[in-house]
């Protein structure tokens, strides 16, 4: 791997870290579960990242903070935070911006581009990660999803803004 990779494998993971303390988190009672900005990197890192990199990135910043330190919504860390009920999303990030790299389109396609984003980012990473959330509150998963469904539209924006950037950012950062 070359230094290059590993530096931008290294700066993404990074900034996932440091995205849970851009706004406070601002959390959805029933489901316990905070709007953050994680999904915007996760999502972002998807689009600007070789599979590989993207995957490494993300499992990289879930390795953080599985260690400890407090790099969740809610300035959590630890085992405990992958195990709570919001531990489905975390363990989703790293597929789905895996998932993300792997389909998009090198042509930018933009309405196919947004479309992958949609479909892996949000409603894949919503369906799988509600199984956990829904196991670990104990609630019935259509009462969990449902209490999701808040989340969408600002997923949306943040998918938008995700695309928006990649689509800014100069070339050279992905060779």
């Amino acid at each position: 791997m070359k230094l290059k990779q590993v530096t931008r494998i290294s700066l993404f993971a990074a900034m996932i870290a440091v995205s849970v303390y851009l706004i406070p988190p601002i959390s959805v009672p029933l489901i316990n579960v905070s709007f953050t900005l994680q999904t915007l990197f996760i999502i972002l890192i998807g689009f600007i990242l070789s599979p590989l990199e993207a995957f490494l990135s993300v499992f990289i910043y879930v390795l953080i903070g599985a260690l400890g330190f407090p790099v969740f919504s809610g300035y959590r860390g630890g085992l405990s935070a992958l195990f709570g009920p919001t531990g489905g999303f975390i363990m989703m990030f790293p597929v789905i911006s895996l998932l993300i790299s792997i389909f998009k389109s090198k042509e930018k396609k933009h309405f196919y581009n947004l479309m992958i984003g949609f479909l892996v980012g949000i409603v894949l990473l919503y369906l799988v990660a509600n199984l956990w959330l829904s196991y670990s509150l104990s609630i019935n998963y259509f009462v969990s999803l449902s209490g999701l469904l808040v989340f969408i539209p600002f997923d949306i924006l943040k998918l938008l803004l995700a695309y928006f950037i990649y689509l800014r950012l100069p070339k050279e950062i992905f060779n």
